[in-house]
């Protein structure tokens, strides 16, 4: 289970992220935004315990942009719930119920470089229904707290309608795991589940105005991340460590649409597809929408 935190992070990250890149270049002020998502990871790690993990989520903030000397700076702040299904290889499920909250800031210089960044609070509710090799159950539950931050940076090259952005990041995520029971005896012991990862990516995106004045921006987005810790470690019945190492590097493909349907109401919608390191995510879907004031 430990394994599924840094995941469910990441996909609630995702959601904030692409929030900061669809405000890039705008002129609103303050503005209040949601978005949903859905996400499917599918995962096999050395110690042989994969599973499938389905992940639905919303995310809820307010911002403000201020023209600042040669640029605009952002503040913003968020709270978010999402709730994953997991599957696992060698039978069984469980869930994980994740309440977040944290903020991020963004300053865009005229010249188009950017600098994001965003921190975030979790609280993970995990529950455990696994199988037994003898074909019983053993249940458990238990409860742990994450925090994570990521930085991006890059710059954004416009030639009248078109838009090309590379970008640098790095995200860092760590979770408490206490010792819990499982129905049947069992125990189990993890170290902090940590998460240190570098992304290098590029965005495409294509300004249009269509005849009845609403403003509509295509995009594709391509990167590499890799993932650099590779000893997450999980001891059951104190006889020895199981390894989760989801290490290495992983393809992520995007593709999105935003649009503005009023002076003060615009929308976005996203997908995406990664795989590597361990991790295959045949899809990533958002959608979100702005009201701004």
């Amino acid at each position: 289970m430990a394994a599924t935190l840094p995941l469910v992070f990441d996909a609630e990250l995702n959601s904030i992220r692409e929030r900061l890149n669809i405000m890039k270049a705008s002129s609103h002020n303050n503005n209040v935004w949601g978005a949903t998502y859905n996400t499917r990871n599918n995962v096999t790690t050395d110690a042989g315990a994969g599973f499938e993990q389905t992940l639905t989520g919303m995310t809820v903030g307010i911002d403000s942009r201020n023209d600042i000397p040669e640029g605009i700076a952002t503040l913003g702040a968020f709270m978010g719930y999402s709730h994953s299904h997991i599957g696992f290889d060698r039978g069984g499920h469980g869930s994980v119920g994740s309440y977040s909250l944290g903020g991020y800031a963004s300053w865009e210089h005229e010249s188009g470089f950017y600098l994001d960044g965003i921190v975030k609070l979790n609280r993970f509710e995990s529950n455990v229904a696994g199988k037994m090799s003898s074909g019983g159950a053993a249940n458990g539950s238990y409860r742990s707290n994450g925090l994570g931050g990521h930085i991006e940076t890059g710059m954004r090259f416009t030639d009248g309608n078109w838009n090309l952005t590379p970008y640098a990041s790095l995200t860092g995520f760590t979770a408490d795991n206490p010792e819990y029971h499982l129905s049947n005896g069992m125990e189990s012991k993890s170290v902090d589940t940590r998460s240190i990862y570098r992304e290098l990516g590029a965005t495409l995106s294509y300004n249009m105005r269509l005849g009845n004045g609403m403003e509509v921006e295509p995009w594709l987005k391509a990167a590499v991340r890799k993932e650099f810790v590779d000893d997450n470690r999980v001891k059951v019945n104190n006889d020895g460590n199981f390894v989760s190492d989801l290490s290495g590097r992983r393809g992520i493909y995007q593709a999105g649409i935003k649009a503005s349907f009023s002076s003060t109401l615009s929308g976005h919608l996203g997908v995406g597809y990664s795989h590597g390191a361990g991790v295959e995510s045949p899809w990533n879907a958002v959608a979100g929408v702005n009201w701004s004031f």
